[in-house]
């Protein structure tokens, strides 16, 4: 019989062919849909498993990853830049997914401790019964029995019965003390969780406290496909050649919903009137599905259908930038907006450095080409609504998908509330997402700089 200490223990590889079985399931799991659509997780994961087999594994720092696989300069200041503890949490988090699997259960395990760059490698159950252990308890127990009969044979049998029964009652005592020693430590236990969760609320939590406190449907607004970005926001007073209102919100009416009319046809709607962008659908279900976990409500709504008075009666998430005219006009009194023309390039300006530039994208480019995409993720209380507001908007679609990943990650807002500072619970900000894209798909997406409103 083997304990689960054999399953637990940690393994040493020796050989060149332990090593062999430990690079076979490191493939293996970057082969799985948790790595091979990412550039930066495999490419970190492989280092730090190639390091550890080679014996090198307590050099596993922050900043020798930082330079060594993300070409970092020696002296980068680990602080300001977190791309290796975001990383390793994503990793962590996408090995934990993968041998959550039942499928995965007799297979070897790579582990990623918290707090550890330095990988662990475990035996699977089949070998772990093969390891000698020591009798467990209840083999001790069994031999223990067999010898009572010889303790007890001089013994009359009406004398041995009841001292039989005395310690069968014993032991029945001491197990219901146990029990309820342990029953009463699981529930103290229990009780100071919930204590501590009440008292020290986590970065996620605080983020979304705002919209959920009322215990109101939240509203999902997003963009259809039919809208071209700068005839939208040209349209709704907020983008003009580039540049953006001098403040405050702009009163030019929404842009009218041509497909809309009442004698359209069903095949309009469905070819041109409500497509929407996949990368808005999936920001949007990443969301929902963090609502839904914690028993929140929430409905859908086309930009194109939407008015004032329907963004009045609860909190709202707008979708999408630049085709999304209501997300504009909620950005348009801030400090950092979309500007651009689609001749041009399109990009985020800083009102109190208008002429920087550096956050831009050419949405002309062919797909395979944009390497890097931006978006902006706020929250506001809008004050022509008296609503709570979170903005999901990016540049391109794959900014929209990063800012979406961005708001149900617990590292990255756990950073983010670092940066906000005290009182992130409450404050208005907003922040600058910068995300790597490789053939169209958005990496983990990071803070390049934060507002506080």
């Amino acid at each position: 019989m083997h304990s689960a200490d054999a399953e637990n223990r940690v393994w040493t590889p020796s050989t060149e062919e332990d090593k062999a079985k430990i690079r076979q399931q490191m493939n293996r799991l970057l082969g799985t849909s948790h790595f091979k659509n990412s550039r930066r997780y495999p490419l970190l994961f492989r280092f730090i498993v190639e390091e550890a087999l080679e014996g090198r594994g307590q050099f596993l720092k922050e900043r020798l990853l930082g330079v060594q696989v993300f070409d970092r300069p020696a002296d980068y200041d680990t602080a300001s830049d977190p791309i290796v503890r975001v990383t390793i949490a994503e990793i962590r988090k996408r090995i934990a997914q993968y041998y959550h699997e039942e499928a995965h259960d007799s297979e070897l395990r790579i582990e990623l401790l918290p707090g550890s760059y330095v990988p662990e490698f475990r035996l699977s159950k089949e070998a772990g019964a093969d390891i000698h252990h020591a009798p467990d308890r209840f083999s001790m127990a069994e031999d223990a029995q067999t010898t009572e009969p010889a303790a007890v044979q001089g013994l009359s049998q009406s004398s041995a019965v009841p001292l039989v029964r005395s310690s069968r009652k014993l032991r029945s005592f001491r197990w219901l003390k146990i029990v309820v020693v342990f029953a009463s430590a699981v529930f103290v236990l229990l009780g100071a969780g919930l204590l501590w969760r009440w008292t020290h609320p986590s970065a996620l939590d605080e983020l979304w406290a705002p919209l959920l406190a009322k215990h109101q449907t939240v509203t999902f607004c997003l963009p259809v496909m039919s809208n071209s970005g700068e005839a939208m926001a040209a349209a709704a007073g907020i983008l003009v050649q580039g540049r953006a209102p001098a403040s405050g919100h702009s009163n030019a009416p929404v842009p009218p919903y041509s497909q809309a009319a009442p004698n359209s046809t069903f095949l309009a709607l469905e070819i041109l009137g409500e497509n929407t962008v996949f990368s808005d659908t999936l920001a949007t279900v990443r969301i929902s599905d963090y609502l839904a976990a914690h028993n929140h409500d929430s409905s859908l709504r086309l930009n194109t259908f939407t008015t004032l008075d329907d963004l009045r009666q609860g909190p709202v998430i707008l979708i999408g930038g630049l085709d999304n005219q209501w997300t504009l006009r909620a950005l348009a009194p801030l400090r950092y907006r979309f500007a651009g023309t689609a001749e041009e390039q399109f990009w985020i300006i800083d009102t109190k450095r208008p002429e920087m530039k550096d956050w831009r994208l050419d949405l002309k480019v062919p797909l395979s080409d944009v390497q890097r995409d931006y978006a902006i993720i706020a929250r506001i209380h809008d004050q022509s609504t008296g609503q709570v507001e979170i903005i999901v908007a990016g540049i391109g679609m794959t900014g929209t998908s990063a800012a979406g990943e961005f708001l149900v990650d617990p590292v990255q807002i756990a950073e983010l509330r670092r940066r906000v500072g005290a009182g992130f619970r409450d404050r208005d900000f907003e922040a600058v997402l910068s995300t790597d894209v490789v053939n169209g798909i958005a990496g983990s997406p990071r803070i390049l700089t934060v507002s506080v409103q």
